[in-house]
Protein backbone atom coordinates (compact mmCIF):
# COMPACT_ATOMS: atom_id res chain seq x y z
CA UNK A 1 0.00 0.00 0.00
CA UNK A 2 2.88 2.36 0.92
CA UNK A 3 6.42 2.66 -0.54
CA UNK A 4 9.17 2.61 1.76
CA UNK A 5 12.31 4.29 1.74
CA UNK A 6 15.33 2.22 1.75
CA UNK A 7 18.65 1.48 -0.27
CA UNK A 8 18.76 -1.87 -1.89
CA UNK A 9 22.26 -3.63 -2.56
CA UNK A 10 23.46 -4.66 -5.63
CA UNK A 11 22.69 -7.81 -5.13
CA UNK A 12 19.08 -6.96 -4.35
CA UNK A 13 18.90 -5.49 -7.86
CA UNK A 14 20.32 -8.45 -9.26
CA UNK A 15 17.61 -10.68 -7.64
CA UNK A 16 15.30 -8.32 -8.73
CA UNK A 17 16.61 -7.53 -12.69
CA UNK A 18 16.72 -11.72 -12.79
CA UNK A 19 12.85 -12.11 -11.35
CA UNK A 20 11.82 -9.81 -13.73
CA UNK A 21 13.94 -11.63 -16.59
CA UNK A 22 12.12 -15.12 -15.57
CA UNK A 23 8.69 -13.22 -15.86
CA UNK A 24 9.06 -12.30 -19.17
CA UNK A 25 10.21 -15.66 -20.42
CA UNK A 26 7.05 -17.14 -18.82
CA UNK A 27 5.32 -14.49 -21.36
CA UNK A 28 3.95 -11.98 -18.64
CA UNK A 29 4.84 -8.88 -17.82
CA UNK A 30 7.10 -8.22 -14.42
CA UNK A 31 5.05 -6.34 -11.97
CA UNK A 32 7.39 -5.99 -8.75
CA UNK A 33 5.68 -4.38 -5.82
CA UNK A 34 9.88 -4.43 -4.22
CA UNK A 35 10.42 -1.88 -1.26
CA UNK A 36 12.52 0.05 -3.51
CA UNK A 37 13.53 3.89 -3.44
CA UNK A 38 10.64 5.57 -5.54
CA UNK A 39 11.87 7.67 -8.24
CA UNK A 40 10.12 10.83 -8.57
CA UNK A 41 6.91 10.91 -10.34
CA UNK A 42 6.75 13.66 -13.33
CA UNK A 43 3.58 15.72 -12.71
CA UNK A 44 1.73 14.02 -15.81
CA UNK A 45 2.85 11.16 -18.12
CA UNK A 46 1.03 9.86 -20.60
CA UNK A 47 2.52 6.59 -21.84
CA UNK A 48 1.67 5.59 -25.93
CA UNK A 49 -1.23 4.07 -26.81
CA UNK A 50 -1.25 -0.28 -27.25
CA UNK A 51 -3.03 -1.96 -29.25
CA UNK A 52 -5.68 -0.67 -31.95
CA UNK A 53 -4.95 3.03 -32.00
CA UNK A 54 -8.58 3.15 -33.61
CA UNK A 55 -11.33 3.83 -30.39
CA UNK A 56 -13.56 0.80 -29.43
CA UNK A 57 -16.91 1.52 -30.12
CA UNK A 58 -18.37 -1.35 -27.75
CA UNK A 59 -21.16 -0.25 -25.43
CA UNK A 60 -19.77 -1.28 -22.11
CA UNK A 61 -22.31 -4.11 -20.54
CA UNK A 62 -21.55 -2.71 -16.61
CA UNK A 63 -21.53 -0.63 -14.63
CA UNK A 64 -19.29 -3.12 -12.70
CA UNK A 65 -15.93 -3.05 -9.97
CA UNK A 66 -13.10 -4.89 -9.83
CA UNK A 67 -11.70 -5.34 -6.47
CA UNK A 68 -7.74 -6.92 -6.35
CA UNK A 69 -6.19 -7.18 -2.98
CA UNK A 70 -2.25 -6.34 -4.22
CA UNK A 71 0.18 -8.60 -4.52
CA UNK A 72 -0.05 -11.14 -7.42
CA UNK A 73 -2.35 -9.93 -10.21
CA UNK A 74 -5.77 -12.25 -11.19
CA UNK A 75 -5.90 -12.88 -14.73
CA UNK A 76 -9.18 -13.94 -14.32
CA UNK A 77 -10.43 -10.73 -12.81
CA UNK A 78 -8.92 -8.92 -16.00
CA UNK A 79 -10.36 -11.24 -18.66
CA UNK A 80 -13.99 -10.52 -16.60
CA UNK A 81 -12.98 -6.81 -16.60
CA UNK A 82 -13.05 -7.79 -20.79
CA UNK A 83 -16.06 -9.70 -21.44
CA UNK A 84 -17.95 -7.58 -19.18
CA UNK A 85 -16.92 -4.71 -21.25
CA UNK A 86 -17.54 -6.36 -24.52
CA UNK A 87 -20.43 -8.61 -23.73
CA UNK A 88 -18.83 -11.92 -24.96
CA UNK A 89 -15.79 -13.52 -24.34
CA UNK A 90 -12.79 -13.62 -26.26
CA UNK A 91 -13.59 -10.76 -28.92
CA UNK A 92 -11.49 -7.75 -29.25
CA UNK A 93 -12.95 -4.41 -27.62
CA UNK A 94 -12.58 -2.50 -24.95
CA UNK A 95 -10.16 0.48 -24.41
CA UNK A 96 -8.58 0.60 -20.73
CA UNK A 97 -6.50 3.71 -19.21
CA UNK A 98 -4.58 2.68 -16.15
CA UNK A 99 -4.07 4.99 -13.86
CA UNK A 100 -0.93 5.30 -11.39
CA UNK A 101 0.56 8.07 -9.14
CA UNK A 102 3.75 6.15 -8.21
CA UNK A 103 4.46 2.87 -10.05
CA UNK A 104 5.27 3.88 -14.49
CA UNK A 105 3.79 1.64 -16.90
CA UNK A 106 3.81 -2.05 -15.60
CA UNK A 107 0.46 -2.98 -16.57
CA UNK A 108 -0.45 -1.96 -20.24
CA UNK A 109 1.88 -4.89 -22.43
CA UNK A 110 -0.01 -7.20 -19.06
CA UNK A 111 -3.55 -6.20 -19.79
CA UNK A 112 -3.12 -6.77 -23.99
CA UNK A 113 -1.71 -10.22 -23.32
CA UNK A 114 -3.54 -11.62 -20.64
CA UNK A 115 -7.40 -10.56 -22.44
CA UNK A 116 -8.53 -9.39 -25.92
CA UNK A 117 -8.69 -5.62 -25.21
CA UNK A 118 -8.99 -3.19 -27.64
CA UNK A 119 -6.37 -1.09 -26.31
CA UNK A 120 -4.66 -0.28 -22.87
CA UNK A 121 -3.25 3.41 -21.83
CA UNK A 122 -1.08 4.03 -18.93
CA UNK A 123 -1.22 7.75 -17.39
CA UNK A 124 1.30 8.78 -14.16
CA UNK A 125 0.46 11.41 -12.38
CA UNK A 126 2.82 12.98 -9.80
CA UNK A 127 2.36 15.09 -6.84
CA UNK A 128 2.91 18.32 -8.94
CA UNK A 129 0.24 17.71 -11.04
CA UNK A 130 -1.92 21.26 -12.36
CA UNK A 131 -5.51 21.20 -12.55
CA UNK A 132 -5.18 21.88 -15.99
CA UNK A 133 -3.28 18.24 -15.93
CA UNK A 134 -6.13 16.67 -14.55
CA UNK A 135 -8.34 17.76 -17.20
CA UNK A 136 -5.94 16.65 -19.70
CA UNK A 137 -6.08 12.88 -17.74
CA UNK A 138 -9.79 13.55 -17.31
CA UNK A 139 -10.13 13.45 -21.49
CA UNK A 140 -8.74 9.58 -21.56
CA UNK A 141 -10.80 8.39 -18.97
CA UNK A 142 -13.99 9.84 -21.24
CA UNK A 143 -13.08 7.91 -24.42
CA UNK A 144 -12.31 4.58 -22.17
CA UNK A 145 -14.86 1.92 -21.10
CA UNK A 146 -12.08 0.96 -18.38
CA UNK A 147 -10.34 2.32 -15.55
CA UNK A 148 -7.43 0.50 -13.24
CA UNK A 149 -6.28 1.79 -10.20
CA UNK A 150 -2.63 0.91 -9.84
CA UNK A 151 -0.90 0.66 -6.58
CA UNK A 152 1.41 2.60 -4.67
CA UNK A 153 0.26 5.00 -1.80
CA UNK A 154 -3.80 6.59 -1.59
CA UNK A 155 -3.03 9.36 -0.15
CA UNK A 156 -1.91 10.41 -3.56
CA UNK A 157 -4.95 9.25 -5.13
CA UNK A 158 -7.61 11.23 -2.91
CA UNK A 159 -6.24 14.21 -3.21
CA UNK A 160 -7.57 14.13 -6.28
CA UNK A 161 -11.07 14.60 -4.53
CA UNK A 162 -13.71 16.92 -6.85
CA UNK A 163 -10.92 17.15 -9.22
CA UNK A 164 -12.28 16.65 -13.24
CA UNK A 165 -10.37 13.49 -13.02
CA UNK A 166 -12.88 12.16 -10.72
CA UNK A 167 -15.40 13.05 -11.45
CA UNK A 168 -14.57 11.68 -15.23
CA UNK A 169 -13.69 8.30 -13.48
CA UNK A 170 -17.38 8.31 -12.11
CA UNK A 171 -19.19 9.00 -15.57
CA UNK A 172 -17.41 5.73 -17.00
CA UNK A 173 -18.99 3.74 -14.15
CA UNK A 174 -21.89 5.18 -14.28
CA UNK A 175 -22.10 4.70 -18.43
CA UNK A 176 -21.73 1.15 -17.64
CA UNK A 177 -17.80 0.71 -17.62
CA UNK A 178 -15.58 -1.65 -15.38
CA UNK A 179 -13.76 0.49 -12.51
CA UNK A 180 -11.12 -1.23 -10.35
CA UNK A 181 -7.97 -1.43 -8.46
CA UNK A 182 -5.51 -3.22 -6.75
CA UNK A 183 -3.86 -2.26 -2.99
CA UNK A 184 -3.95 1.76 -2.56
CA UNK A 185 -6.22 1.45 -6.23
CA UNK A 186 -8.67 -0.77 -4.19
CA UNK A 187 -8.28 0.79 -0.80
CA UNK A 188 -9.91 4.00 -2.89
CA UNK A 189 -12.85 2.71 -3.52
CA UNK A 190 -15.26 2.08 -0.95
CA UNK A 191 -17.49 5.19 0.34
CA UNK A 192 -14.69 5.11 3.41
CA UNK A 193 -11.52 5.33 2.28
CA UNK A 194 -8.59 5.05 4.83
CA UNK A 195 -6.62 7.53 3.11
CA UNK A 196 -3.40 7.22 4.63
CA UNK A 197 -2.56 11.25 4.56
CA UNK A 198 -2.19 11.57 8.24
CA UNK A 199 0.39 8.70 8.64
CA UNK A 200 2.15 10.36 5.42
CA UNK A 201 2.33 13.74 6.92
CA UNK A 202 4.41 12.35 10.18
CA UNK A 203 6.67 10.34 7.69
CA UNK A 204 7.24 8.31 4.36
CA UNK A 205 8.03 5.11 6.58
CA UNK A 206 4.75 5.36 9.05
CA UNK A 207 1.87 3.07 8.43
CA UNK A 208 -1.25 1.93 10.57
CA UNK A 209 -0.75 -2.02 11.10
CA UNK A 210 -2.34 -4.07 13.56
CA UNK A 211 -0.23 -3.52 16.59
CA UNK A 212 -0.38 -0.13 16.78
CA UNK A 213 -3.92 -0.10 16.06
CA UNK A 214 -5.00 -2.36 18.37
CA UNK A 215 -2.80 -0.49 21.06
CA UNK A 216 -3.63 2.54 20.41
CA UNK A 217 -7.28 3.15 18.26
CA UNK A 218 -7.59 6.31 18.91
CA UNK A 219 -4.05 7.11 17.50
CA UNK A 220 -3.61 10.67 15.29
CA UNK A 221 -2.18 8.75 12.20
CA UNK A 222 -5.78 7.12 11.23
CA UNK A 223 -7.62 9.16 8.67
CA UNK A 224 -10.23 8.75 6.26
CA UNK A 225 -11.81 10.47 3.19
CA UNK A 226 -15.28 10.08 2.80
CA UNK A 227 -17.64 10.16 -0.87
CA UNK A 228 -14.18 10.12 -3.14
CA UNK A 229 -16.22 7.69 -5.12
CA UNK A 230 -20.42 6.92 -5.61
CA UNK A 231 -20.57 3.22 -6.62
CA UNK A 232 -24.03 1.78 -4.99
CA UNK A 233 -22.66 -1.78 -3.95
CA UNK A 234 -20.09 -0.25 -2.10
CA UNK A 235 -22.08 2.61 -0.04
CA UNK A 236 -21.35 2.16 4.09
CA UNK A 237 -18.06 0.02 2.53
CA UNK A 238 -14.75 0.57 3.38
CA UNK A 239 -11.34 -1.77 1.99
CA UNK A 240 -8.76 -3.17 3.38
CA UNK A 241 -5.87 -4.79 1.25
CA UNK A 242 -3.25 -7.40 1.69
CA UNK A 243 -5.45 -8.61 4.32
CA UNK A 244 -3.86 -11.95 5.30
CA UNK A 245 -0.55 -11.31 4.17
CA UNK A 246 -0.30 -8.48 6.31
CA UNK A 247 -2.05 -9.60 9.22
CA UNK A 248 -4.89 -6.89 8.67
CA UNK A 249 -7.87 -8.40 10.47
CA UNK A 250 -6.89 -6.09 13.80
CA UNK A 251 -6.61 -2.53 11.86
CA UNK A 252 -9.62 -2.94 9.90
CA UNK A 253 -11.54 -3.28 12.63
CA UNK A 254 -10.40 -0.56 14.09
CA UNK A 255 -11.13 1.51 11.01
CA UNK A 256 -14.74 0.23 11.57
CA UNK A 257 -15.18 1.27 15.26
CA UNK A 258 -13.74 4.33 14.47
CA UNK A 259 -16.69 5.05 11.08
CA UNK A 260 -18.94 3.54 13.30
CA UNK A 261 -19.18 6.12 15.86
CA UNK A 262 -19.16 8.84 13.21
CA UNK A 263 -22.45 7.56 11.11
CA UNK A 264 -25.88 6.05 12.01
CA UNK A 265 -25.25 3.50 9.57
CA UNK A 266 -24.16 0.20 9.35
CA UNK A 267 -20.41 -0.25 7.64
CA UNK A 268 -19.19 -3.44 6.33
CA UNK A 269 -15.35 -3.97 6.25
CA UNK A 270 -14.62 -5.98 2.78
CA UNK A 271 -10.96 -7.32 3.26
CA UNK A 272 -9.24 -8.68 0.52
CA UNK A 273 -6.31 -10.56 0.64
CA UNK A 274 -2.80 -10.92 -1.78
CA UNK A 275 -3.65 -12.80 -5.41
CA UNK A 276 -7.61 -12.58 -4.55
CA UNK A 277 -10.10 -10.53 -6.48
CA UNK A 278 -14.07 -9.37 -5.93
CA UNK A 279 -15.44 -8.49 -9.37
CA UNK A 280 -18.91 -7.00 -8.72
CA UNK A 281 -21.78 -7.21 -11.56
CA UNK A 282 -24.19 -4.58 -12.69
CA UNK A 283 -26.91 -6.29 -9.67
CA UNK A 284 -24.61 -5.85 -7.03
CA UNK A 285 -23.30 -9.54 -7.03
CA UNK A 286 -19.51 -10.47 -6.31
CA UNK A 287 -18.25 -13.23 -6.91
CA UNK A 288 -14.31 -13.73 -5.76
CA UNK A 289 -11.75 -14.56 -7.84
CA UNK A 290 -7.92 -16.54 -6.94
CA UNK A 291 -4.73 -16.72 -9.21
CA UNK A 292 -3.46 -19.58 -7.90
CA UNK A 293 -6.58 -21.51 -6.77
CA UNK A 294 -6.05 -19.90 -3.06
CA UNK A 295 -6.42 -17.07 -1.25
CA UNK A 296 -9.81 -15.14 0.88
CA UNK A 297 -11.30 -12.12 1.15
CA UNK A 298 -13.30 -11.89 4.66
CA UNK A 299 -16.63 -9.23 5.68
CA UNK A 300 -16.28 -7.71 8.60
CA UNK A 301 -18.93 -6.34 10.77
CA UNK A 302 -19.60 -4.70 14.12
CA UNK A 303 -23.05 -6.36 15.64
CA UNK A 304 -22.36 -3.82 19.44
CA UNK A 305 -21.62 -0.73 19.62
CA UNK A 306 -17.63 -0.26 19.63
CA UNK A 307 -16.58 2.63 21.50
CA UNK A 308 -13.21 3.44 21.24
CA UNK A 309 -11.56 4.75 24.80
CA UNK A 310 -9.08 7.12 25.04
CA UNK A 311 -5.60 6.03 25.72
CA UNK A 312 -6.55 2.17 26.14
CA UNK A 313 -6.27 -0.82 23.28
CA UNK A 314 -8.93 -1.34 21.39
CA UNK A 315 -11.37 -4.42 22.50
CA UNK A 316 -14.83 -5.52 20.84
CA UNK A 317 -16.96 -8.62 21.25
CA UNK A 318 -19.15 -10.77 18.50
CA UNK A 319 -17.28 -9.60 15.21
CA UNK A 320 -19.27 -11.21 12.36
CA UNK A 321 -16.56 -12.80 10.24
CA UNK A 322 -17.65 -14.07 6.62
CA UNK A 323 -14.92 -15.78 4.94
CA UNK A 324 -15.08 -16.20 0.81
CA UNK A 325 -12.14 -18.68 0.16
CA UNK A 326 -13.10 -21.06 -2.39
CA UNK A 327 -13.23 -19.53 -5.82
CA UNK A 328 -16.40 -18.54 -7.46
CA UNK A 329 -18.18 -17.88 -3.64
CA UNK A 330 -20.28 -14.84 -3.95
CA UNK A 331 -21.43 -12.00 -2.22
CA UNK A 332 -24.61 -10.03 -2.67
CA UNK A 333 -23.91 -6.29 -2.08
CA UNK A 334 -27.10 -5.73 -1.68
CA UNK A 335 -27.51 -7.47 1.38
CA UNK A 336 -24.37 -8.31 2.28
CA UNK A 337 -25.13 -11.60 2.61
CA UNK A 338 -22.80 -14.29 1.00
CA UNK A 339 -23.18 -18.08 1.31
CA UNK A 340 -20.11 -18.78 2.76
CA UNK A 341 -18.69 -19.68 6.36
CA UNK A 342 -19.92 -17.18 9.00
CA UNK A 343 -18.27 -16.89 12.79
CA UNK A 344 -17.98 -14.74 15.26
CA UNK A 345 -14.72 -13.25 16.77
CA UNK A 346 -13.75 -11.27 19.52
CA UNK A 347 -10.64 -9.33 19.74
CA UNK A 348 -8.32 -7.42 22.81
CA UNK A 349 -5.83 -4.80 21.98
CA UNK A 350 -4.55 -6.02 25.28
CA UNK A 351 -3.65 -9.38 24.66
CA UNK A 352 -1.84 -10.29 21.60
CA UNK A 353 -2.30 -11.82 19.16
CA UNK A 354 -5.82 -10.32 19.90
CA UNK A 355 -8.12 -12.65 18.47
CA UNK A 356 -10.48 -14.86 19.63
CA UNK A 357 -10.35 -17.93 17.97
CA UNK A 358 -6.82 -17.03 17.53
CA UNK A 359 -6.89 -17.45 13.71
CA UNK A 360 -9.43 -15.27 12.67
CA UNK A 361 -8.56 -15.94 9.12
CA UNK A 362 -9.66 -19.90 9.00
CA UNK A 363 -13.09 -20.51 9.50
CA UNK A 364 -13.41 -22.31 13.07
CA UNK A 365 -16.25 -25.65 14.06
CA UNK A 366 -19.30 -24.76 14.09
CA UNK A 367 -19.35 -21.76 11.94
CA UNK A 368 -22.52 -21.20 9.82
CA UNK A 369 -23.54 -21.23 6.42
CA UNK A 370 -25.85 -18.57 5.37
CA UNK A 371 -29.00 -19.28 3.10
CA UNK A 372 -28.92 -16.13 1.07
CA UNK A 373 -31.76 -15.19 -1.59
Amino acid sequence: MKWRTRTLSIATIVLLLLAAVGALQHGRRAVAFADASPTPVPPLLIYPRVGNPRASVVQPRGPALLLMGGGPTVDSAFVWMHDTIVGKHGTRGGDVVVLTASEGDIYTDYLMKVAPFNSVRSISIGPGATPDDLVRAAAYVDRAQGLFFSGGDQAHYVKWKGSPLIAAVQRLYDRGGVVGGTSAGLAILGEYVYDSVAADAVGDDVEVRTPNAMAHPDEPIISFTHGLFHFPPLRNVITDTHLVTRNRVGRALVFLARLQAQTPHPVLGVGINEGSAIVIDRKGIGTLMLEHHTGEALLLRLTRKTPIARGKPFAARDIRVTLLDREGERVNFNTWCASAPTYFVDVDGAKPPYYSPANPYVAPPGATTPSCP
